[in-house]
C-alpha cells in the first residue's frame, strides 16, 4: 500500500471507542435472534447450523441464506425481527459502558487537524447514538452507520464504505480503526488502511493474518500513527 494522506477515520464502536460487550448478555442475545429467526419460519436446521458461527456471524449467514431464496423485502423483514431482540439486550448496558482509555484526547487531536471522522458498528444504530450522545461525543462524528437491514455487516465492508461515502472521504484517503479481526478483514476487503486496538479477546496471530496494517496499544497512540502517515514516514 503507497503512502496516504487520511483525510477521515472510520472507527468501531465497542471495545474500541466504548465498552459495551461487557455488560450486555451475549448469550440471551443470541438465543432471542434464534428464536426470532424460527418464529419468521426460517428452516430450523440452517438457523441452528448458523447459530454455531456465534451470534454477529449467524446474522450475516442467515442473510446471506435468505437472500438465495426470498425477494430482499422479506429478507429484510426477517432480519429486522432478529435485530430488534438483540437490540434489546444491547440496550441494556448503555447505561454501565464507558469509554475506552485515551478515546476523548484522541478524537479531539483529530478534530483539532481537522480530520472527519465516523463510526461503522455491527451494533444497533439507536443503541449507538444513544452511548455516543450520554458519552457525550456524537458531535465529533460525521458519520453513524450501525446494523442497517440493507447492509451487510463486517467482516463485509459495506458498513464501513457507507461510512465513508456519508463522511464523503474518498475510502482511498481513510484508515478504519477496530479491535476485531472482523474489522481488519472488512478494511483490507475494502483496501483500506487497518489500525487495530486489540481488546484482551484478540488474538494477534489473527490480525496479522488478516492483514492489519499497525497494531497500537490504545487510542492514545492514534495520533502519532496519523501524524506518520500523513508524513510519509508509515507504508505497509
Amino acid at each position: 500500500m503507497a503512502p496516504i494522506v487520511v483525510e477521515g477515520v472510520v472507527f468501531d464502536l465497542d471495545a474500541t471507542l466504548v465498552n459495551l460487550g461487557g455488560f450486555v448478555e451475549w448469550k440471551e442475545a443470541h438465543k432471542r435472534a434464534v428464536e426470532a429467526y424460527v418464529a419468521c419460519g426460517c428452516p430450523e436446521d440452517l438457523i441452528h447450523r448458523c447459530s454455531e458461527k456465534g451470534l454477529f456471524s449467524m446474522l450475516n449467514l442467515v442473510r446471506d441464506e435468505l437472500s438465495k431464496t426470498l425477494p430482499s423485502s422479506e429478507v429484510e423483514r426477517i432480519q429486522l425481527d432478529a435485530y430488534r431482540v438483540v437490540e434489546s439486550c444491547e440496550a441494556e448496558g448503555v447505561a454501565r459502558c464507558h469509554l475506552m482509555p485515551e478515546c476523548l484526547p484522541s478524537l479531539e487531536w483529530l478534530r483539532e487537524k481537522g480530520i472527519k471522522m465516523g463510526v461503522a458498528t455491527s451494533n444497533s444504530e439507536e443503541v449507538a447514538e444513544r452511548i455516543l450522545e450520554i458519552k457525550g461525543i456524537r458531535s465529533y462524528f460525521t458519520a453513524l452507520v450501525g446494523r442497517r437491514t440493507g447492509l451487510r455487516m463486517k467482516p463485509y465492508p459495506d458498513q464501513i464504505l457507507r461510512c465513508f461515502a456519508e463522511m464523503d472521504i474518498d475510502p482511498a484517503m481513510g484508515v478504519v480503526v477496530g479491535d476485531s479481526v472482523r474489522d481488519v478483514r472488512a478494511a483490507k476487503s475494502a483496501a483500506i488502511y487497518a489500525i487495530a486496538v486489540p481488546s484482551r479477546f484478540t488474538k494477534r496471530r489473527l490480525l496479522e493474518e488478516a492483514g492489519v496494517d499497525r497494531v497500537i496499544e490504545h487510542l492514545g497512540e492514534l495520533p502519532m500513527v496519523v501524524s506518520e502517515l500523513n508524513h510519509g514516514k508509515v507504508t505497509s
